[in-house]
């Protein structure tokens, strides 16, 4: 084969790029994305404003997908959107995991081919990551026109893999200074987001994301904008925490400030506040929500769940998504409230051996001292804006399949986010933690005593919710006669 996936010599890019005009009047790209487990999606039709383009993500597996073109002529590929990540890779046909995919070719989430494409180009150097659930891919580098949002992004830099664990590749639009080649040594590259900065696609590097419910048929990336039809209120602006040895921050990570639980009847029960505030990793790539050990070993009690050995972590029968009750997560300037139904998702059609449809339960369990991770489970009721010029993450309360649309771009500067606030004299604490959970289901929930890994003193565990206020939630679940 001719390709310089094995031979290696610099091809020449040719410069062509196949981009979208648009009018002056908005730089914002905007990525609406619908769910694959529902057939037969309709997409909002409508023509985007300005410099709005449009763009379908797929959630499969409790991931979220979007649907991009790289080349010239663009190559349709599908990549798992992850922010908890910095590098974007691609299949190709010739990888060992394609070639040997039972015949299929990685055909679900496409391939890229350097050899038909007039804008590729080499870039020297070995392209490798892993991710912490043992996931890697490794291969070379590239340059391409990235398609998204009915947008091309010229001369984005991304791998391509040869070998590695997935048939699906990744857009991971975290800091640069992640990007797995930095810790091997290598200068970060501008990523997808600088690019469209460098090409004054957007104004900022700062993109808003609404995963929406999950079951909704629609949510959406804003890469230089927000919607204000999305969310309640006005987004509260909080610094990004960042670790003792490194200067500028380098994951999305904030500080949680408190957690409580509250039952249909709206009494409520602290289970973490201010004195034990901890970090927490805001990770699209990430399905499920890590909490402290003894934090999610409550919460499992609570609804009920048990830990089914070839199931992830606990579960739970389905019908409990008739409990009431929410856990709200407080931050500096706005609480965000997630329904306990919103963390019951769907497991398998499949009935168990009782006849009963599992879900998981999905909030897992970490040792003390890590760096919590709040995933899709979480997501799903906030409003995120990921900012990574001011160093800064604007959360809200969600608003579940809105109709209602006010996109508005991200400028520049200390106050960019429209429609934000920022608390004054909040800082986040430092990290000092160096593991997270991100997309992996390596950590371990636990369903009584207990949790390994956490001290029993009162200075670091707080007091089980009382035997009155778990009782009303007790009154839901027996009711439900039907137990796992």
């Amino acid at each position: 084969m001719r390709s310089w996936l094995l031979a290696l010599p610099l091809f020449a890019s040719s410069g062509l790029s196949t981009l979208i005009v648009r009018d002056g009047s908005s730089k914002v790209i905007r990525v609406p994305f619908s769910k694959e487990r529902i057939p037969n999606n309709q997409f909002d039709k409508r023509e985007p404003a300005g410099k709005t383009a449009l763009q379908r993500l797929d959630n499969k597996d409790f991931l979220f997908y979007a649907n991009v073109t790289v080349g010239t002529p663009p190559q349709p590929i599908r990549l798992h959107i992850d922010t908890g990540s910095s590098d974007i890779w691609v299949e190709t046909a010739n990888s060992e995991i394609c070639k040997g995919a039972q015949g299929r070719g990685c055909e679900i989430g496409g391939t890229y081919d350097n050899e038909t494409s007039s804008t590729a180009q080499f870039v020297e150097g070995e392209f490798s990551i892993m991710y912490v659930d043992g996931q890697y891919a490794s291969g070379v580098y590239a340059k391409d026109t990235l398609g998204i949002g009915g947008v091309g992004v010229k001369d984005v830099q991304f791998g391509i893999g040869l070998k590695g664990t997935g048939e699906e590749g990744v857009l991971g639009i975290g800091f640069e200074s992640r990007q797995s080649g930095v810790s091997r040594g290598l200068e970060p590259y501008p990523g997808l987001i600088t690019q469209m900065v460098n090409q004054d696609l957007i104004n900022s590097r700062a993109y808003s994301v609404w995963l929406n419910d999950l079951n909704a048929a629609a949510g959406e990336i804003l890469f230089g904008g927000i919607d204000t039809g999305k969310f309640k209120g006005p987004l509260a602006t909080i610094p990004l925490s960042r670790r003792t040895d490194i200067p500028s921050p380098i994951d999305f990570i904030i500080t949680l400030r408190g957690l409580t639980i509250e039952n249909g009847d709206g009494e409520s029960r602290v289970l973490l506040n201010e004195s034990r505030a901890v970090p927490a990793l805001l990770d699209t790539g990430a399905s499920f929500t890590y909490l402290p050990y003894d934090i999610a070993d409550q919460l499992v009690q609570l609804v009920g769940a048990v830990t089914v050995p070839e199931y992830k972590g606990p579960a739970v029968n389905c019908t409990k998504r008739s409990l009431e009750g929410s856990v709200n997560f407080e931050f500096a300037g706005t609480t965000i409230s997630v329904k306990l139904r919103d963390f019951i998702i769907d497991a398998t059609d499949e009935p168990n051996e009782d006849n009963h449809i599992l879900c998981y339960f999905g909030i897992l369990g970490m040792s003390e001292g890590s760096v919590l991770t709040l995933g899709d489970t979480f997501l799903r009721s906030a409003y995120v804006v990921y900012d990574m010029d001011n160093e800064a993450i604007s959360i809200g309360q969600t608003i579940f399949n809105s109709t209602s649309t006010n996109i508005m771009e991200i400028g520049s500067g200390p106050d960019a986010v429209p429609n934000a606030t920022r608390s004054p004299n909040v800082d986040s604490i430092q990290i000092t933690a160096t593991d997270s959970a991100g997309a992996t289901n390596t950590a371990k929930a636990t369903t009584t005593g207990t949790s390994p890994g956490v001290s029993n003193s009162a200075t670091t565990v707080l007091p089980n919710i009382s035997t009155k206020f778990l009782a009303s939630f007790l009154v839901s679940i027996l009711s439900l006669t039907i137990l796992l």
